[in-house]
């Protein structure tokens, strides 16, 4: 079995998406003003670089022996012996690397971003998942 979703960010807060481009509008122009066109250039790479979770659609799929992220420009695949316990967020799910509650899981774990349409199904898979692992250990 396999479930995948994607989510766009972007595109779901059209609001926070017009703010960003303003604020990008404003950071080129003040840089274009102070620094010039090169520095420009670099820091738009720097923008595109960390902000390409926002404006890129990433992928996610959950496989029987695999979590994969695909962002466009990075592609992240790690089997579910890595992880070991799973947290509900506002937004979604991390799944942890550590048996119990730690302050690393938002460094060491992985945001998975839930849809909004099927939640229930997702994180029940990842529940069958992450138990059937701590019964083979």
């Amino acid at each position: 079995m396999e479930i995948s979703w994607q989510i766009h960010l972007a595109k779901e807060n059209i609001r926070k998406t017009i703010l960003v481009g303003c604020f990008l509008l404003f950071v080129s122009i003040f840089f274009i003003i102070f620094y010039g066109i090169i520095l420009t250039l670099v820091a738009w790479g720097f923008l595109f670089i960390t902000l390409n979770a926002y404006f890129l659609p990433t992928k996610y799929t959950l496989t029987e022996t695999e979590v994969i992220i695909d962002k466009k420009l990075v592609k992240n695949r790690l089997p579910w012996s890595h992880f070991k316990k799973y947290y509900i967020t506002n937004n979604g799910v991390v799944l942890s690397p550590f048996s119990r509650r730690n302050f690393l899981d938002n460094f060491r774990g992985l945001h998975l971003i839930l849809p909004k349409t099927n939640q229930a199904e997702i994180i029940e898979f990842i529940k069958q998942k992450l138990d059937k692992q701590e019964n083979l250990v």
